[in-house]
């Protein structure tokens, strides 16, 4: 309501100046009056002195208010009857009425303003028939002018108080529009921050938490043939620490923000090949690599997905699968790229509670931000495929 209650300020303003500007009119006018005696050009003053005294002190803290107290019956009741005052002595005065009125429908809500109206214009009336001798003949000429006055006063109340009125409704709906805008920040703000952690939970799933199961597989595995094979265990210590490494750059990559670590000085088909090769190692599987076309480059975003799918399936593989023989598929074709794991091992049903768990849910999500299309190919006893599909079909 601030820009109302500015608008609502400066007409305030204005009405102090305006009315208090008519007063000053007035008593200049009956100041340098030549017609007049002195007593009642001081009477005249004293009058207006009266309404300036009264409107200081009650009438203009009360403006702006909707206010039908007795301080502001007060007001007007002064007011105009400083007014009828001024009239009996023969002083014109009627161009007071253009501030007056409007003090009605200021002073008052709408349903007393009305009564006011009628009563205190009726008092003019009543006042301009006195002086012509309180005979019949006035009073027929009186209630004419009378008629016509309380009804444009009556029509310029209720105008200015319908477009108060809708100013003050325009002010509440921008308000609630303001509010409505604020909290749709508020909840834009907060999708944001539950997506960037989902996409923290997926690069950690898929970086650290793949890492950490190969250190963790390696070390099992060092364990096993420490007696047995000393130059195995040293080749395993040397990938140990080499996987370690990689995922430290991947931690630090992830809290810079950066690209995955594998993609910072290559392209997609040499990220590919690198995590390949690192599964053959660390698992001792027959993995193969194929790598077709050559389609236009890809957004890194894009690019992200697609690695972090193929490093997810194989950490399914390795899990999971008890396969011999792994190929990695890269596929590229105007408008379309793909990437597939396929595996040997013993499969299982799509859709399986235990199995289809956090790393393919957060697959499917991954590659379906990017308006791409997860496939999982599966059954008991007849391997997995895992195709991420970025492009039109």
């Amino acid at each position: 309501m601030d820009d109302l209650d500015a608008f609502w300020q400066r007409i305030t303003v204005g009405w102090h100046t305006v009315y208090l500007g008519l007063l000053g009119v007035l008593a200049l006018i009956i100041g340098s009056s030549d017609d007049r005696t002195g007593g009642e050009r001081l009477a005249g003053l004293l009058v207006v002195t009266a309404m300036v005294i009264t409107y200081l002190l009650i009438g203009r803290p009360l403006l702006g208010r909707d206010d039908n107290s007795l301080r502001a019956l007060v007001q007007l009741t002064s007011s105009w009857g400083c007014l009828y005052a001024l009239l009996g002595m023969g002083i014109d005065a009627y161009f007071l009425l253009f501030a007056l009125i409007p003090h009605i429908w200021a002073y008052l809500s709408t349903r007393w303003a009305v009564g006011a109206t009628f009563v205190f214009i009726a008092g003019v009336a009543v006042v301009e028939v006195g002086r012509a001798g309180w005979s019949a003949d006035a009073a027929l000429d009186a209630l004419p002018q009378w008629a016509i006055n309380t009804g444009l006063s009556l029509l310029l109340g209720l105008f200015i108080t319908g477009v108060f009125v809708q100013a003050e409704k325009r002010a509440s709906l921008i308000d609630e529009l303001e509010r409505t805008r604020t909290e749709l920040a508020q909840l834009e703000h907060s999708r944001g921050v539950l997506a960037e952690r989902e996409r923290l939970s997926h690069e950690i799933h898929d970086t650290l938490a793949q890492g950490f199961t190969s250190i963790l597989t390696l070390a099992q595995a060092i364990e096993v043939a420490l007696d047995r094979d000393p130059a195995a265990v040293r080749d395993r210590l040397a990938l140990l620490e080499q996987t370690a490494r990689d995922n430290l750059a991947e931690a630090r990559a992830l809290v810079s923000s950066l690209a995955p670590v594998n993609l910072q000085n290559a392209t997609l088909p040499e990220a590919i090949e690198r995590i390949a090769a690192r599964f053959a190692d660390e698992t001792g599987l027959d993995v193969s690599l194929q790598v077709d076309g050559t389609g236009p480059p890809l957004p890194a975003n894009v690019e992200v997905v697609l690695l972090r799918t193929a490093q997810e399936a194989l950490t399914n593989v390795r899990k999971h699968a008890g396969a011999r023989r792994v190929v990695v598929a890269l596929r590229s074709q105007p408008g379309a790229t793909t990437v597939a794991v396929v595996d040997d091992g013993r499969g299982f049903l799509p859709g399986t509670a235990t199995l289809d768990g956090y790393g393919l849910r957060g697959m499917r999500a991954r590659v379906e931000q990017v308006g791409g299309l997860l496939e999982i190919v599966s059954a008991p006893g007849a391997g997995t495929t895992v195709r991420a599909t970025v492009g039109p079909a």
